[in-house]
């Protein structure tokens, strides 16, 4: 090929690469059929003149989020690359990568649904802009003051502008007649009816230790043994599982919070973790099918999709 038609070809991959003009264009402008410029776009990249480079996200593991996405047929799914090893670097890149994920799904008149987690909490800072959404708050209360669901629902309403339905009741309550009683005061009813509403869920990833769940400190810790014993591995939204993401009562009656039911009815149920004493929750709750979106940290992606053998037939099942 001679210098002229090498240097029609830059011009015209320029054209299209740099300067955003459709192949019509170009054709209009040098007098060629679409088909003569598509040739030679395809010989550019062939020869190397043009070389396309496509950098991955920096606080995202592409390669690892598909994975985990391609895994368990997930709506979304994000592995954080924290800028540390330190615990608290990791929760942050973690958190703010759920507030990136929250600006792109939600909508004008979506309905947010909040559990608690010290993790999910730390979102909050990052969050602006968002769409006009109501929130309800899908869980009791289990924390501090500012780790709790009642004040992540409060500041993400300051957010979106919209109407709330905080849940003010404990996460755990003594007996299953205490939590019909509680449930039938107006203000917790109205959070209860409300569930039904939500198209976006934001839950947290327990696992059953007190340094990995605020469920787990709910209860007693005889009581927390005796579950654990049962097969309790992981929690969400004060949902046990075992190991293999299947559903264990325990709590059921006297957990103040939505039903295993009208979670999995909720379209897009995002689940957040972070720290390696998650690994095992994280698979547990990928397992039992109650979520359809993942935010989580790069070690426990990895931890996951390597040690996850549990064939398809025997994951529970919607």
């Amino acid at each position: 090929m001679g210098p002229d038609e090498l240097f029609q070809r830059a011009v015209i991959a320029r054209r299209y690469y740099l300067e955003g003009r459709t192949r019509v264009e170009i054709a209009e402008e040098f007098g060629l059929s679409r088909f003569k410029v598509a040739r030679m776009l395809e010989e550019a990249l062939e020869s190397g003149m043009v070389e396309i480079t496509i950098h991955d996200p920096g606080a995202i593991d592409v390669e690892l989020s598909s994975a985990l996405q391609k895994r368990y047929s997930l709506q979304h799914a994000y592995a954080v690359v924290a800028q540390s090893k330190n615990t608290a670097d990791r929760v942050e890149a973690v958190a703010k990568a759920m507030a990136d994920l929250l600006h792109s799904v939600l909508r004008k008149g979506d309905v947010i649904g909040i559990d608690c987690g010290r993790t999910m909490t730390r979102i909050a800072p990052y969050l602006h802009d968002l769409p006009r959404c109501d929130v309800v708050q899908l869980t009791g209360l289990a924390g501090g003051l500012t780790s709790n669901g009642a004040d992540l629902t409060r500041r993400i309403t300051e957010v979106t502008g919209g109407k709330s339905w905080p849940l003010y009741a404990p996460y755990v309550v003594a007996d299953a007649r205490t939590a019909r009683s509680l449930a039938s005061t107006s203000p917790i009813k109205d959070a209860f009816a409300n569930h039904s509403r939500v198209t976006c869920a934001l839950v947290s990833v327990g696992g059953w230790t007190a340094e990995a769940s605020q469920v787990y400190t709910s209860v007693p810790e005889d009581e927390a043994a005796e579950l654990y014993e049962a097969g309790v591995r992981a929690e969400t939204c004060g949902l046990l599982l075992d190991e293999n993401g299947r559903r264990i009562a325990g709590l059921d009656e006297r957990r103040m919070g939505i039903t295993e039911q009208g979670l999995r009815a909720i379209p897009t149920v995002i689940a957040i973790c972070a720290g390696a004493e998650k690994i095992v929750a994280t698979r547990a709750v990928l397992r039992s099918g109650l979520i359809s979106a993942l935010v989580t940290d790069t070690e426990i992606a990895a931890a996951v999709l390597d040690s996850d053998l549990v064939p398809d037939s025997e994951r529970t099942s919607p």
